[in-house]
């Protein structure tokens, strides 16, 4: 990549990331406990690999670790091309695990490339190119991918108490790459982002494998993300294959996304993609979003704080103003008493100190008739909150009706 590439680069990941904090902070703002202006603090590492047979630098960003989440076993994303997209990516983990703590903290290690394009090419190809005039070197996939797994884990990982959830994500040939270990190597990554991928060299004969493996596969237990611009043609065609191929298989556990973004061009798409393949693969949104209230009930969330606390290594729940909302609105606006009763019992038995989800469960109680278990709980919401005069007047009130 060329100093003017390079250049333009930088200036259009800090004009994104300017857009994405402004709209997001205006909705995020009073939602947000704890603010941050630390910078993120990246540490440099070099490893002399036995497998390469050579010096490679990494950089690791890790942010600090607030007490709630003290047991977190932090995801790690994996960055290819980590000179050029490391930055980018540790800015918008910084953002939600850091500035604004929307979630737990998140590893960014950065793989850069020795100095050139030859090692590049090397590395992220999986084929020994028949036109030697294109790739001067190629065929170095495996070895590199070896050394990831054998030199880059065990320093990234070394105080991890068990394997944390790890993301692979690269950007063109480095998409190629990304592209090679998920069809190849699942069980390297839990999730893979495959920007722009450059699957067309020797006239894009790495679709035959890829096709064979995908139809000869009936289980696959990742998340994958890929997608293109508006770019030559041979991107959209490899790309809209593989999403084909993997429609038709509908194999046994694997997610997955595919997107085309038709305004962007393949020096800016890595932004988007890099943010909405992390929205995707991270399930940033929440469950209900988007769904009318008749729809939502309690199994969205489970499934989804289940899927959150695989993905972190801890135990996530949600909100409990948030359940304790939908609590109300199923008793007040659907006149679902039951729906409700689900919702406030599930918070109890998520925030047992929380004075305020005994009150809930117990005017809940109380509209379904159950007069006994609604002053028990009103009982116990006025003892764990006693300037709650209200619960102890419902208790008393009660107690004398008996």
């Amino acid at each position: 990549m060329n100093k003017i590439h390079l250049h333009l680069q930088r200036q259009y990941t800090w004009m994104i990331l300017i857009v994405i904090f402004a709209v997001t902070s205006f909705s995020l703002l009073h939602a947000q406990s704890q603010f941050s202006s630390a910078k993120p603090i990246i540490k440099e590492y070099n490893i002399s690999s036995r497998v390469l047979n050579e010096v490679r630098k990494i950089t690791i960003y890790q942010p600090p670790v607030l007490p709630v989440y003290s047991n977190v076993v932090s995801p790690v994303i994996y960055t290819l091309d980590g000179e050029y997209h490391a930055d980018f990516i540790v800015s918008l983990i910084n953002y939600v695990s850091e500035r604004f703590v929307m979630m737990p903290p998140i590893t960014v290690v950065g793989i850069e490339n020795i100095p050139g394009q030859t090692g590049r090419n090397r590395d992220m190809t999986p084929l020994i190119a028949k036109d030697s005039s294109v790739y001067k070197t190629s065929g170095g996939a495996e070895k590199f991918l070896q050394f990831i797994r054998e030199e880059v884990f065990p320093l990234v990982e070394k105080d991890h108490n068990k394997t944390p959830y790890r993301v692979l994500v690269g950007h063109s040939l480095a998409g190629f790459l990304t592209m090679h270990c998920f069809l190849q190597h699942p069980e390297m990554f839990n999730a893979y982002l495959a920007s722009s991928p450059a699957m067309h060299m020797d006239n894009s004969i790495y679709l035959k494998i890829a096709e064979e493996k995908i139809n000869n596969t009936t289980e696959r237990n990742n998340r994958l993300f890929f997608n293109v611009a508006h770019e030559d043609v041979p991107y959209l065609r490899n790309a809209k294959k593989i999403d084909s191929l993997l429609q038709a298989k509908k194999l046994k556990g694997l997610s997955f996304q595919f997107q085309y973004y038709p305004k962007e061009t393949h020096g800016t798409v890595y932004m988007k993609s890099f943010y909405d393949g992390l929205h995707y693969i991270f399930q940033m949104d929440p469950p209900d979003a988007g769904m009318e209230l008749s729809d939502i009930n309690w199994e969205l969330f489970e499934n989804h704080y289940k899927n959150l606390s695989e993905i972190f290594g801890y135990s996530m729940k949600p909100e409990e103003s948030a359940i304790n909302h939908y609590g109300y609105q199923f008793l007040r606006v659907e006149k679902n008493v039951d729906k409700a009763l689900e919702f406030f019992k599930k918070n109890v038995e998520n925030y047992p100190k929380s004075a305020n989800v005994y009150d809930s469960y117990a005017e809940a109680l109380l509209a379904k008739g159950d007069k006994k278990n609604a002053m028990l709980n009103y009982e116990k919401a006025f003892q764990l909150d006693p300037t709650n005069t209200a619960a102890g007047d419902i208790v008393n009130q009660l107690k004398n009706e008996q």
